[in-house]
C-alpha cells in the first residue's frame, strides 16, 4: 500500500455548483418581485383580484377575509374627506343591498376600506360612513397594509382637492366582488345604485 497516497476530499462539480447558485438567484429574484408586488403579508390566493388581509373594524379589533366566507364581499375604497355628495351615494347603495338581499336570505358583506389610515381612524371613520350606510362595515388598517390590499383590489391611490380646497384620494370607480369562498367574482361601477347591484349579487350566485 502506498503510505504517501493524498486522503481524498470530498468535491463538488464546478457545474452542479454554478447550477445551484443560479437556482438559489433565481428563486430569490423571483420571492423578491412576488414580495415587491403583493406585499409579504398579503396573499393572492390565487385570485386575479383580491387576496387575504388583516384590517381593523370599528371597535372590533383585526378582521381578515376569513371572517366574511360564507357571504358575498363587496369591497370599495374611499376616504373621510371624499365629499357625501360623492361618496356618500355609494355607501348607501351598499347598504341598502345588504339589507334587500338579507331579506331574501342571501348573506352579504359591504366592505369600505379607507385609503388615508393615518387620518381614518376608527372614530372618523364611524362618524362619517355610519350614518350614510348603517349596514357597511368600515375598515382601515397600517399604511402598509392598506397600500398592500389597495394593490390587490386594484384600487387607485391619487390625492385630488375638492371645491372648498381640502384633499381626498379618488374614491375606487368599481366595487370589487368576492363570493361566499373568498374567491374574485367580478366588478361592478360603484356608481350603479342598490338596484343594480342586487341584480349583480343574482346574476353572479346563479352563474355560480
Amino acid at each position: 500500500m502506498n503510505k504517501n497516497k493524498t486522503p481524498r476530499t470530498r468535491w463538488t462539480p464546478p457545474r452542479i455548483t454554478l447550477v445551484v447558485l443560479v437556482l438559489a438567484l433565481a428563486l430569490s429574484w423571483s420571492g423578491y418581485r412576488l414580495s415587491d408586488k403583493f406585499g409579504g403579508s398579503v396573499s393572492t390566493q390565487g385570485n386575479e383580484i383580491g387576496g387575504s388581509y388583516r384590517l381593523v373594524a370599528l371597535g372590533e379589533g383585526n378582521v381578515t377575509e376569513g371572517d366574511f366566507k360564507g357571504s358575498w364581499v363587496m369591497v370599495w375604497f374611499f376616504d373621510t374627506h371624499c365629499p357625501k355628495t360623492l361618496c356618500g351615494p355609494v355607501l348607501k347603495s351598499m347598504s341598502d343591498a345588504k339589507k334587500a338581499l338579507t331579506s331574501e336570505g342571501i348573506s352579504l358583506a359591504p366592505l369600505a376600506i379607507t385609503l388615508d389610515p393615518l387620518h381614518d381612524e376608527s372614530d372618523d371613520l364611524k362618524k362619517y360612513a355610519l350614518p350614510l350606510g348603517d349596514h357597511v362595515v368600515p375598515l382601515t388598517g397600517s399604511p402598509s397594509m392598506i397600500e398592500r390590499v389597495a394593490k390587490e383590489f386594484h384600487a387607485p391611490n391619487e390625492l385630488v382637492k375638492g371645491e372648498d380646497g381640502t384633499s381626498y384620494h379618488v374614491p375606487a370607480p368599481r366595487i370589487v366582488i368576492m363570493d361566499p369562498k373568498g374567491r374574485y367574482a367580478g366588478t361592478i361601477d360603484s356608481t350603479v345604485g342598490t338596484e343594480v347591484l342586487v341584480t349583480r349579487i343574482h346574476q353572479l350566485a346563479h352563474r355560480g
